[in-house]
């Protein structure tokens, strides 16, 4: 699991308390930082910038996030705004379609762009936050931390995007060629080894023996609202690095593995294509 991906589930998980104690620290820090490379009113503007555009990273206002940033929505309405309310006015905003809000991340960036370090950490961290106070960043939400953290990477290299989609999964499908039938089953272990993706068989299992009977396979794997599909040829590699980050991930199984004198295949999947079929049915290749 990335640090990123750690700290995402940390925030999660965290109580009430600690949150609403962290996120306030927080808050002054970036206002301060803010009133330091600016005046008053465009820190203020900037600050609430990054709080709505953070709720409207998945183009839904939550309850949680409500409860968050209601004196936004009380000012700007003039009176005690309800849950309801506040989602017509997320809406009327603009807000449910964060595509539209483009300038306002640009204009992220560029302020990202004047501070240190430090405050930089902070802005990304407050923003995440918001992300996180409904107790799940979505993935839409992470690209969305993502333009922050690296605002000149317009998108992730093809192996990162299936390796992050895979991680997300954690289940993930492989389909096989048995003689003249298709075969598919479940497969959970991946990991990355000098920038390709591997994935483990038990040598003693049909998948293996149909493998290496006719190398040819296909990956599925589920990303949001649709899947990745990436297919090829199913190249094995018995370099010890791969059997270590088994033992690392998977201690119980590397030890059902040894115990009983059975071995693990690891292999990766070349000379194929990938893309990504969303929702709609529209297709990105990937490779």
């Amino acid at each position: 699991m990335s640090s990123f991906e750690e700290l995402c589930q940390k925030l999660e998980n965290l109580d009430s308390e600690s949150f609403t104690k962290t996120f306030n620290a927080l808050s002054a820090d970036v206002l301060n930082s803010l009133l330091a490379i600016t005046d008053g009113d465009s820190a203020v503007s900037s600050y609430l910038n990054f709080i709505l555009a953070s709720v409207s990273a998945d183009g839904v206002l939550t309850k949680e996030e409500f409860n968050l940033i209601k004196p936004i929505f009380d000012q700007s309405a003039g009176h005690d705004v309800t849950y309801d309310e506040a989602v017509k006015m997320f809406n009327e905003m603009g807000l449910d379609d964060p595509s539209a809000i483009q300038d306002v991340v640009d204009a992220m960036v560029d302020i990202i762009g004047l501070v240190s370090p430090e405050i930089k950490d902070d802005i990304v961290l407050l923003c995440l936050m918001v992300c996180a106070i409904d107790g799940k960043v979505s993935d839409e939400e992470k690209e969305w931390i993502a333009q922050l953290v690296e605002p000149l990477t317009i998108e992730l290299e093809p192996m990162e995007y299936i390796d992050r989609a895979l991680e997300t999964a954690q289940v993930f499908t492989l389909a096989t060629v048995c003689r003249d039938q298709p075969k598919m089953r479940l497969l959970g272990f991946k990991t990355i080894l000098d920038g390709e993706i591997y994935f483990g068989v038990g040598t003693h299992k049909d998948v293996y023996k149909q493998l290496q009977h006719n190398p040819k396979c296909e990956l599925l794997v589920a990303d949001g609202d649709g899947f990745i599909r990436w297919d090829g040829k199913a190249v094995f590699n018995d370099d010890q690095r791969l059997a270590m980050a088994l033992g690392a991930a998977h201690p119980e199984i590397a030890s059902f593995y040894i115990d009983n004198g059975l071995k693990f295949a690891f292999f990766t999947i070349a000379e194929g294509t990938a893309e990504i079929v969303s929702g709609d049915g529209s297709k990105t290749q990937l490779f």
